[in-house]
């Protein structure tokens, strides 16, 4: 498909709710961009990959500092333990400080504070970056490990890496509005929001609203299935100065692509013409 912005220009894909339709919007957009990044940061459950049909493989490790006590250094004197506010670093009576690495957030400050320098660290593995290709089409997917609670290093990583492109990047971020989504919407020049008019939709949106608006980030809004019925988006966009860039009505064509692991855009010429839209939207957003 055409190449709609010939500069690096980066889109976030971004919802307050999981399960509007987050990736096929994300996807769809990469394929209209024509030559794009498109970068899954959606790290916890990332799928950006299947609808855009690209294998992808192993990058990289990402990893974060893990603190390690040298005992023959340490006075047990607990000031690391004092100073870790994720309670990671523990003491009990006079034994050596204990450290959970599942409750570890790698910010050094343990180290940092220890009197004795008798911290010193180690890296640990919290996910991996992995990457495919598909024509002038790449994609870079961050994948949290099973276990890690901290998704913001994968996020940056991932982020960061497909800085090495000057191109438009589609970011597809995690659903909600809570600190992944927050870190992958932050870099963004423009952003757009994927609901859909239900209540929970609209209550949602109003969270996501909220964030971008206090970020000082432009951004749209897509209605996906806009012919459901239960709530009316137009007071809200209004409150916030945001329009409706797009609206999509349910297609049984669009969920069984979807189903299959293709990207709407393929199979349902609204969802061509929608993504054109967006993609206009954000190219006069840049200007």
């Amino acid at each position: 498909m055409e190449d709609v912005i010939s500069e690096m220009f980066r889109i976030a894909v971004a919802s307050g709710k999981g399960g509007t339709g987050k990736t096929c919007v994300a996807s769809s957009l990469a394929l209209m961009a024509g030559q794009a990044v498109a970068v899954d940061v959606d790290v916890e459950e990332p799928n950006l990959a299947i609808l855009l049909g690209v294998d992808m493989k192993h990058h990289l490790d990402v990893t974060v500092p893990l603190p390690v006590i040298n005992e023959d250094k340490c006075q047990k004197c607990g000031k690391c333990a004092e100073a870790c506010r994720f309670g990671a670093m523990t003491i009990f009576g006079d034994k050596y400080p204990l450290v959970n690495s599942s409750l570890c957030n790698g910010c050094g400050t343990c180290s940092i504070v220890c009197p004795y320098s008798a911290i010193t660290e180690t890296e640990r593995v919290v996910g991996e970056l992995n990457y495919g290709e598909e024509g002038s089409l790449k994609i870079l997917e961050g994948c949290l490990q099973v276990g890690v609670y901290n998704a913001i290093p994968i996020i940056e990583k991932t982020l960061n890496e497909a800085e090495k492109w000057d191109t438009t990047h589609v970011i597809d971020c995690s659903p909600g509005t809570s600190c992944p989504m927050v870190a992958a919407v932050g870099r963004a020049d423009y952003v757009v929001l994927v609901t859909e008019p239900t209540p929970f939709g609209l209550a949602d949106l109003a969270l996501a609203l909220t964030v971008v608006s206090d970020l000082g980030i432009p951004a749209g809004v897509v209605v996906n299935r806009a012919d459901l019925s239960g709530g009316d988006l137009g007071p809200l966009c209004k409150k916030f100065g945001v329009d409706v860039i797009a609206s999509l009505p349910f297609s049984r064509q669009v969920a069984k692509a979807y189903a299959s692991g293709i990207s709407p855009i393929k199979v349902d010429a609204n969802w061509q013409e929608a993504m054109k839209k967006v993609l206009n939207r954000a190219e006069e957003a840049l200007q």
